[in-house]
């Protein structure tokens, strides 16, 4: 699929959150960026793992005055991911797992760890 075909796919997603979870990245100005390909140092990271999503920034219960953040906070989502699990065309599966994946890094600002966001679904 053509990158603009996913990015609109992101934004959509984004904006069938619900409100809870909207009214979070517009709160905090959390932005939400489709990106083509996962950068090396995640692949790293995860080496094995695909990679949906990543929540870069400082989550809020790590927040301090002390603390300069180099780097906006952001929710990056990898196309080429999504691609691996569903194909290049845009089901309703490769949508629905877009907006679990927004949630699901929501979860991490709030400093909730991998087991405490499966647990609660997302």
């Amino acid at each position: 699929m053509k990158f603009e075909e996913f990015e609109m796919a992101v934004n959509e997603a984004v904006g069938e959150l619900p409100p809870k979870f909207k009214s979070v990245l517009q709160k905090e100005g959390i932005i939400i960026l489709p990106r083509e390909s996962v950068p090396g140092k995640i692949k790293e990271e995860f080496r094995g793992g695909i990679v949906l999503g990543v929540f870069i920034g400082v989550s809020r219960k790590d927040r301090s005055a002390f603390l300069v953040q180099k780097e906006p906070t952001r929710i990056e989502i990898y196309q080429e991911s999504f691609e691996k699990l569903y194909g290049e065309k845009l089901s309703d599966a490769f949508r629905a797992e877009i907006t679990q994946t927004v949630i699901h890094e929501i979860a991490h600002y709030f400093g909730f760890d991998e087991h405490e966001i499966a647990a609660r679904g997302y």
